[in-house]
């Protein structure tokens, strides 16, 4: 069977390609051989490779319908592709497309060659080409023709033709014979229904040396736009997945955009529609100026001449001479008419034409009143929030709906005044007959800037207009926002903390707030810069600003009034300074000095000290009666611990670095009951537990200690007695025995004498023996004791508490 009959190799004569069957791998199968032969008018001869047997080695299990010609690598001489199913394993098989190269003999399989998948995509873009675009006004529509020239140096054939833009009012079109015109998401497509398969040629694709039209009607106005035109070359299936490859709709939408020829033509565009036009004369300048750069504007003179009319008028719209704007945009069409034929392309003439048309209709005719406008400092228009004129009181002028408003007075001249952003601005005799004018703001810009004039994020920005209003937050250093040029309240915030800023726009619509290189510093009493202090700045609450390194913590804060906060050792003391009067804040310490000396002002050891901040934090130990510690300068309280005893002591550093702990020469006497000094006595004072004092000498012991309350502890003749003494009201303990006497009697109160007396205190001790009177007697510490008489083998016991009745009376059963 004959499949195709068409100059494959392209070496100029006929090739008739056609194939045969035969058995498969298997009874049930068969394979498709292909066979191709040159014919040159009187020969023929085979150009497929065979085998031994003389079967073409071009082979296809599938079908005939899976043959195919493909241009791997675009020099338009076709390859013969074959889809076959390749066993994996008892179960599964691989679709698999295997290619024959002309080899300049024949069509044989060279494994040195690329075999590309069904997957991959093959050259589109060998092509030269020339379009031409012109535009044509039918109506109220615009008609777009194409003349597409395939160059004859091309090595391929064109199947493909895009436009790249966005319009949804394409009316009609018309394209060549099996060519369609489909288009969608921005872009739109001339493409040949036809492909070079084995049962038909391409007769319809746009071959070397030929030229083909397009056009389509739409209702956009002339712009400039992208075109990308693509030679036929076999394509991937969208969304088949072929060997765990699945090609997507982006993958064949960037094909398009980087496997084509493109360059810039003609075609729809309705953003007109949205512009003022004073933005659709600059829209008309940058058509001219590309259309310069493309070619389609022939001569520098030309292009000058076009731009020198189109800032024209600009100018006249500007300054609302709208009747000068037009009759100058009408002088644009006249020359746009002359240089047709030699100085525009048809693209440049297009442009200029149609979009000018379409700006003179647009343009109003001037008002017979005032025609009050506002325009941004670029020159379009922005809607006002409202124009008032003043005829014995504000009123309000006419708001046309369109963004102007008109002012009807029988005056000759009116105050007027404008509002916009919560602002307003006045004018005082302004012409109010025949007559447009024009409010413009001004792009005022708030920058941020650090101690070194470098830009910095991020400051939020308000302005004052009644009220405190949003203006922006800075990029790069910079807010930007249109406002009426008058004189404002500014505020700069920036690390929690605000700084305004009063500045006329009219002036100078650039409005500079500049931080400051805050420094903290933390030294010694030497003056010497230590760490590590830890800094924090007050902003609505208190906030981290940093650590010092080598004595010096930094941050950039806007110039004005703060609190600072430095904690050191625990401690923190706040200071205020006006960061634009002076950046560096310094925090010094105090080299405190913390002293123990005893009753004679001399300095001993060893205390212990410590000092209150969130805690009792360690201070040191006193060597030579002293310990130091440098210290923030405020209020601590100290503790003194000395002897197993501790004294608190608040102080103001700020007011006496120097803390003085002393200590009392505190003096124990043990007396008798006569008041004369006696031994020996051992006392003790608790201190957490019962600490030794010593033993009385002279009826005195003595111990330096500090003044506080203490319990002392007295121990004589085995009896103890504590008693309780604050050292710093008196630091003389005394303590007194009394003369504790003894009498021991019969039944019938008779005196019994000899009787063994004996009292308790730890263990029975010997008190005396009675004299004839039946007494004897023993000073003793006025403790409550219990007492035992002996006589012979009667004895008897008396607890009694000789502080109240030193007189102890024991009655012993004796005839």
């Amino acid at each position: 069977m004959i499949f195709s009959v068409s100059d494959i190799n392209r070496d100029g004569k006929v090739d008739v390609v056609l194939s045969s069957i035969s058995f498969g791998p298997t009874h049930y199968s068969t394979v498709q051989r292909l066979y191709a032969y040159s014919w040159d008018g009187s020969n023929g001869w085979l150009i497929t490779d065979t085998d031994s047997e003389g079967k073409s080695t071009l082979e296809s299990f599938l079908g005939t319908g899976d043959f195919d010609f493909v241009d791997v690598d675009g020099d338009g001489i076709y390859e013969i592709t074959a889809d076959w199913y390749i066993d994996l394993d008892k179960y599964h098989t691989k679709l698999q497309v295997f290619t024959y190269y002309w080899n300049g003999f024949k069509y044989a399989f060279d494994p040195n060659k690329p075999q590309p998948q069904l997957y991959d995509f093959l050259v589109q873009n060998n092509i030269d080409v020339s379009l031409k675009a012109s535009v044509e006004k039918v109506d109220s529509l615009y008609k777009y023709n194409y003349v597409l020239h395939n160059l004859p140096n091309s090595k391929q054939e064109i199947k493909y033709f895009y436009l790249q833009f966005r319009s949804d009012s394409i009316y009609s079109s018309s394209q060549p014979k099996n060519w369609l015109f489909v288009g969608s998401s921005g872009l739109f497509l001339f493409a040949c229904l036809e492909s070079p398969s084995l049962f038909y040629d391409s007769v319809n694709f746009i071959k070397k040396g030929e030229l083909k039209k397009f056009n389509f009607t739409a209702k956009g106005l002339p712009s400039i736009i992208q075109y990308f035109i693509q030679a036929y070359n076999n394509e991937p299936t969208v969304d088949d997945t072929i060997d765990g490859r699945t090609v997507t709709f982006d993958d064949l939408n960037n094909n398009i955009f980087i496997n084509s020829n493109s360059g810039f033509t003609l075609g729809p565009s309705n953003i007109f529609d949205s512009l003022g036009n004073i933005e659709r004369v600059d829209s008309i300048l940058s058509y001219t100026n590309q259309s310069f750069a493309l070619g389609w504007i022939t001569n520098q003179t030309t292009a000058d001449k076009y731009d020198s009319l189109f800032n024209l008028a600009k100018t006249q719209l500007q300054q609302n001479n709208n009747a000068g704007a037009k009759a100058t945009l009408q002088t644009v069409l006249q020359q746009v008419d002359i240089d047709s034929t030699n100085n525009l392309t048809s693209e440049a003439y297009a442009l200029i034409r149609y979009n000018t048309e379409y700006l003179i209709e647009k343009i109003p005719q001037s008002s017979p009143d005032l025609l009050v406008k506002l325009v941004s400092s670029q020159g379009f228009q922005v809607p006002a929030s409202n124009v008032q004129y003043y005829e014995g009181s504000w009123k309000d002028a006419v708001n046309n709906g369109d963004g102007t408003f008109t002012v009807i007075t029988s005056r000759p001249t009116v105050s007027i005044r404008v509002f916009y952003e919560y602002a307003s601005q006045q004018v005082d005799n302004v012409p109010a007959h025949n007559n447009t004018y024009t409010f413009q703001t001004v792009s005022a810009s708030v920058q941020l800037k650090n101690s070194q004039g470098l830009p910095i994020d991020t400051g939020t920005v308000q302005y004052y207009a009644g009220a405190w209003r949003s203006f922006g937050t800075t990029t790069n250093g910079v807010a930007t926002k249109e406002l009426l040029p008058i004189n404002y309240s500014f505020r700069m915030t920036y690390a929690y903390a605000s700084i305004d800023k009063q500045q006329n726009l009219s002036v100078d619509p650039v409005v500079v707030f500049q931080t400051v290189n805050a420094q903290v510093q933390l030294k010694n009493s030497l003056g010497n810069l230590i760490d590590q202090g830890t800094v924090q700045y007050y902003a609505g609450a208190w906030r981290s600003f940093g650590t010092t390194v080598n004595g010096v913590a930094t941050k950039e804060l806007l110039p004005i009034n703060y609190s600072f906060r430095m904690t050191y050792a625990y401690a923190s003391i706040d200071k205020q300074q006006n960061l634009s009067v002076d950046p560096v804040v310094v925090f010094q310490t105090v080299n405190a000095q913390v002293q123990l000396k005893n009753s004679l002002g001399n300095l001993i050891d060893q205390g212990t000290v410590q000092y209150y901040a969130g805690a009792w934090r360690s201070f040191g130990t006193t060597t030579n009666g002293v310990a130091t510690k440098e210290l923030l300068p405020i209020n601590y309280s100290f503790r003194m611990t000395y002897e197993y005893a501790s004294i608190d002591k608040q102080q103001n550093l700020s007011v006496d670095p120097v803390v003085v702990f002393q200590t009392v020469n505190a003096q124990v006497q043990l007396k008798n009951s006569l008041g004369n000094l006696i031994d020996h006595g051992t006392v003790q004072y608790y201190a957490g537990a019962w600490r030794s004092f010593g033993t009385t000498v002279n009826g005195v012991a003595t111990k330096e200690l500090l003044p506080i309350n203490y319990s002392f502890r007295m121990t004589y003749e085995y009896v103890s007695k504590d008693k309780q003494q604050n050292l710093s009201t008196n630091p003389v303990v005394e303590f007194t025995t009394v003369l504790c006497t003894v009498k021991v009697s019969n039944s019938i109160n008779q005196p019994i004498s000899n009787s063994n007396v004996k009292y308790y205190a730890g263990g029975w001790r010997d008190f005396g023996v009675t004299n004839t009177e039946g007494i004897t007697t023993k000073e003793l510490l006025p403790q409550n004791i219990s007492f035992r008489a002996s006589y012979g083998h009667v004895s008897q016991d008396k607890q009694q508490d000789i502080g109240v009745n030193s007189l102890v009376e024991i009655l012993l059963n004796l005839p």
